[in-house]
């Protein structure tokens, strides 16, 4: 096995990843009687100019399930994200299986480029992460996260949750789990403004002494639905050089 990724890389990953989730309650068909399919695109635009880089489709399957207010909640099943470049040829494709709770999916990643691929699975009562790229790779357990763990697209479940917080302006922490360093990286999610019918957050590493190593990332929410309208940032795609691309991505779910 390789050494394992540079720390800012790595950092890289983890906050680009949660990319992979965003917040819907609507319902588009039926899979089974108690399951429903929800299908959603994310369109990626350069920072500096508006160029369409590369688009993310979205299928997650759910059930109503009844919460402890009685009220029907969506509980994730599973989801599959396909990525596609501006000429709409997919590059990668990841799966996710929430059999462990809906903040940490079980999930895996390949993107056919670079021959890039992670993984996080839950086995013997511990969570066990690994990653190969052309010139390195490792696998190993996740220690103890220091806050709410978290785990890919798990992001979006993780916000609903702590949703009344945010709303009334207060920070909260999570530990997000990055296979490429096997270990849980702590993030802080700040409310930013909550106006317009619009909630934006910014995304930043706990750490004080270490945020300078990333750029905050900026989201907004609808209030009334809680979706992911934008995100923008580094995200989870490469350049020819292996290195993240800063984009403003812009999320459309059906009617």
């Amino acid at each position: 096995m390789g050494n394992a990724a540079s720390p800012i890389r790595a950092i890289t990953i983890a906050t680009a990843v949660i990319l992979s989730g965003v917040l819907s309650c609507t319902l588009s068909g039926t899979a089974f009687a108690d399951e429903s399919v929800l299908s959603y695109r994310g369109d990626a635009f350069s920072l500096d100019g508006g160029t369409l880089l590369y688009t993310e489709h979205h299928q997650l399957t759910y059930r109503q399930v009844s919460s402890d207010s009685d009220k029907a909640v969506n509980e994730p099943i599973s989801r599959i994200t396909r990525y596609q470049d501006a000429n709409t040829q997919e590059f990668a494709v990841k799966e996710n299986t929430y059999r462990h709770g809906s903040a940490t999916p079980e999930f895996n990643l390949t993107d056919t480029r670079y021959g890039y691929h992670e993984v996080v699975t839950y086995e013997n009562d511990r969570w066990r992460a690994s990653y190969r790229e052309p010139t390195e790779a490792d696998k190993g357990k996740l220690g103890k996260p220091d806050y709410t763990p978290v785990i890919d697209s798990g992001f979006d479940e993780f916000v609903r949750s702590v949703w009344p917080e945010l709303m009334d302006g207060d920070t909260v922490r999570f530990s997000f789990a990055v296979p490429s360093r096997l270990e849980w990286v702590n993030f802080r999610l700040i409310p930013l403004k909550n106006e317009n019918g619009t909630l934006t957050v910014e995304m930043r590493l706990s750490s004080r002494l270490l945020s300078w190593l990333l750029e905050p990332v900026k989201l907004s929410y609808d209030t009334e639905t809680m979706r992911l309208l934008t995100y923008r940032g580094l995200t989870n795609i490469r350049d020819k050089n292996g290195e993240g691309i800063q984009a403003e991505i812009r999320y459309t779910y059906p009617d």
